[in-house]
């Protein structure tokens, strides 16, 4: 299925300059990291950042084979609105999660992809959204690179897409049939997000729907009878 409109997430979230930049510019996501690693956030810190965040812009928590009760408390605490498993989460562990929760909420399932296979065999998954990313020996998530998107199958699974996903192949990335672009690492500079890449990044994005709109509404007008 292709999404024609885009959206896009920026994850990695860690100082409140990079909220504020947020809201100036409004993405469709934004990504507190619960894992370990340069980007990790206590519950703490994760709260304060909601708090300055814009109500309409969902918190998705990225965790990597964390305990339920850790997720659950920070859904019921509302600093997170989706679940975003980046470890080696299985099928009977999130059917747990799920259960456990008391309220529907949107769990993405990470894959750090390798072959075209396990793409379609993570489909069959009970995760709401599949997110595939880059396969980097070591790394869970959040390497900066990018692998060969031509592997990826046409599922009916939405999913996000990640990996080095940057200004440097946004054209490419915006013919996918990915339904969210993940960005990261490549809107940073010296380790911390640069509200400038944020814009540019959203911007562009943005202006793909844009001329769609405006697309339409000029066909709509030479479809309009003439009088």
């Amino acid at each position: 299925m292709i999404y024609s409109e885009k959206k896009i997430k920026i994850c990695g979230l860690t100082r409140k300059e990079d909220v504020l930049a947020l809201n100036c510019y409004k993405p469709d996501y934004a990504g507190f990291v619960f894992a370990p690693g340069k980007r990790q956030l206590t519950p703490r810190q994760a709260e304060l950042l909601r708090n300055d965040l814009l109500p309409e812009i969902p918190a998705v928590g990225v965790f990597v084979n964390s305990s339920a009760d850790e997720i659950i408390s920070l859904v019921k605490s509302d600093i997170i609105q989706l679940i975003q498993l980046h470890g080696d989460e299985n099928e009977a562990e999130i059917l747990k999660l799920k259960d456990k929760l008391d309220r529907p909420v949107p769990i993405i399932k990470a894959i750090r992809v390798q072959s075209e296979e396990e793409i379609l065999e993570a489909e069959t998954l009970s995760a709401d959204y599949l997110l595939l990313d880059s396969y980097v020996r070591g790394i869970q998530g959040g390497s900066g690179t990018s692998f060969d998107w031509t592997i990826i199958p046409s599922i009916k699974k939405p999913w996000f897409l990640a990996g080095g996903v940057g200004m440097a192949n946004i054209e490419g990335a915006l013919k996918t049939e990915a339904f969210c672009l993940d960005v990261s690492s490549l809107v940073e500079t010296e380790g911390r997000k640069d509200p400038e890449k944020i814009k540019e990044i959203i911007q562009t994005v943005r202006s793909v729907k844009l001329c769609q709109k405006e697309d339409l509404d000029s066909t709509a007008d030479n479809l309009s009878p003439k009088r």
